[in-house]
């Protein structure tokens, strides 16, 4: 049997058997498989507002952007308490290059976490929407917008953040800008958008 001969088959999987062969298929990377699950299950037929496609998208969108600046702020507080340790004289002298290397990596990250609120409040502003109307009721945000406002207090320039890269990462790294990180946004909207026509 090939495998054209089992895609031909797909149309009669349950929801239990096709969920799971869609994620293993995304999982190894291979999306043309995980379209071809998805597009040969039966459909439901259900009338759904216009504006469907659109809050699905901004909804996932703030479940992955409020859970990757929690990974920041987690990076951004471990680099301010090496940091401390650091100016307090309580690690040995091996330690200190260790502390001074998870400081860069914190201001990094205290970066990335301002750059991605800008930009969140920008495409929030072009939705003419509350930037923090969906975030406000989900765990952690609290903590995700108190490290966001302690990073602002140990600001990073575009250069440093550049200058940060270059030493730890590939030469041709880009430096994330809150335009680059608005157009990601933008980008990951219009994918669910259209997912959803």
């Amino acid at each position: 049997m090939t495998i054209n001969d089992l895609a031909k088959l797909y149309d009669r999987l349950t929801p239990r058997e096709r969920l799971p062969l869609i994620i293993a298929a995304s999982e190894r990377g291979d999306e043309a498989e995980a379209d071809r699950l998805a597009h040969a299950a039966p459909r439901i037929h259900v009338g759904l507002p216009d504006y469907h496609g659109l809050s699905q998208a901004v909804l996932l969108l703030t479940l992955f952007h409020l859970n990757e600046q929690l990974d920041r702020a987690l990076a951004f507080w471990q680099g301010l308490a090496m940091a401390a340790l650091r100016d307090a004289g309580t690690l040995g002298a091996e330690d200190q290059a260790a502390a001074e290397g998870l400081w860069d990596r914190g201001r990094m990250a205290g970066y990335r976490l301002c750059v991605e609120a800008d930009a969140w409040k920008r495409v929030h502003a072009e939705l003419n929407a509350d930037p923090e109307s969906l975030l406000r009721h989900l765990r952690g945000h609290e903590a995700a917008k108190l490290a966001e406002e302690t990073a602002r207090r140990f600001p990073w320039t575009a250069e440093e953040a550049a200058a940060y890269l270059r030493r730890v990462g590939p030469a041709d790294a880009e430096v994330p800008t809150v335009e680059t990180a608005v157009q990601a946004m933008r980008e990951f909207i219009d994918q669910q958008v259209a997912w959803w026509r």
